[in-house]
């Protein structure tokens, strides 16, 4: 049988499909986890550091010593964004609706667009913008439904968290030859020292501490998946696939949970997969 060999570009497409899907399942355990954000990002960053830790050592071949000096700025900076926006993720779902901070991260794909161009002359086609503002559109359906709670201050996180986010895809894009996996591990130190000064990471329950482990292996996952992907696709497209992860959380919540997705949920969900898969296949680069 005869192996079918993927270009770069749908190469990119798959992994941060995937990633998108794996990124989707965080609402589980933010509702399955009791302890609190310091406590979450300590364990969470042990974990992902054992991962991202194996895949870069495997990955390296000069040796980590060489590869932390390659970082260079762009893959500090990338560090300390990736810390910043990771913090007010996990923090804004203890503040405000899982629904908002949803709709707000639909608007990630208009900001990577915009700093893209900005930094990179990346023109964005007319088909991503239009996508994109149809999975915004489905979003807000979704939040129209929702009957969760709203805060300013978690409104406030979310915000700060797609700033964040579409400024590291960004990078990740102008810089595809930096080892971004490190700088992400340097981000989970900086959440485990952080967390172990403001926090008492030790005092966990064994079902939290079980959920942690497989969080960390999650988050690890997702970001080679994304970091990879993005190296290899226009950052406004990588942006906008990534808004799958919206509609498919409630997804997870119904079959792992029970929890029914309102008819908003559907329609909203429904909106912003067609969207996705509308600008994937669109463009046919085999």
């Amino acid at each position: 049988m005869k192996m079918v060999k993927l270009s770069p570009y749908s190469t990119g497409i798959a992994l941060v499909s995937i990633s998108a899907v794996i990124w989707s399942t965080v609402g589980l355990f933010a509702s399955g986890i009791e302890a609190d954000v310091w406590v979450i990002l300590f364990w969470r960053g042990l974990f992902s550091i054992s991962v991202l830790g194996l895949y870069v050592w495997r990955k390296s071949k000069h040796g980590i010593i060489v590869e932390i000096k390659s970082l260079d700025w762009p893959g500090w900076i990338s560090a300390l964004v990736g810390a910043a926006a990771t913090i007010c993720f996990i923090s804004a779902f203890k503040y405000t609706s899982i629904a908002n901070v949803s709709i707000i991260y639909a608007i990630v794909p208009f900001i990577v667009a915009l700093l893209a161009w900005v930094f990179m002359r990346e023109k964005t086609t007319l088909k991503t913008i239009i996508a994109a503002t149809i999975a915004l559109v489905g979003v807000a359906i979704m939040v129209g439904g929702s009957r969760g709670s709203s805060s300013l201050t978690g409104d406030f996180l979310a915000i700060c968290m797609a700033i964040g986010m579409a400024t590291l895809i960004v990078i990740f894009r102008m810089f595809p030859e930096r080892p971004m996996v490190l700088s992400t591990i340097i981000s989970a130190v900086i959440h485990v020292v952080l967390s172990f000064i403001l926090s008492s990471p030790f005092h966990v329950s064994i079902m939290d501490l079980v959920l942690l482990l497989c969080f960390g292996a999650v988050f690890a996952t997702a970001t080679i998946l994304m970091i990879e992907g993005t190296r290899l696709i226009p950052a406004s497209k990588s942006a906008l696939i990534s808004t799958a992860e919206a509609p498919l959380g409630p997804v997870w919540a119904w079959l792992v949970f029970a929890q029914i997705p309102l008819f908003e949920t559907w329609v909203g969900g429904g909106l912003v997969l067609l969207a996705v898969l509308w600008n994937v296949m669109s463009e046919k680069r085999i």
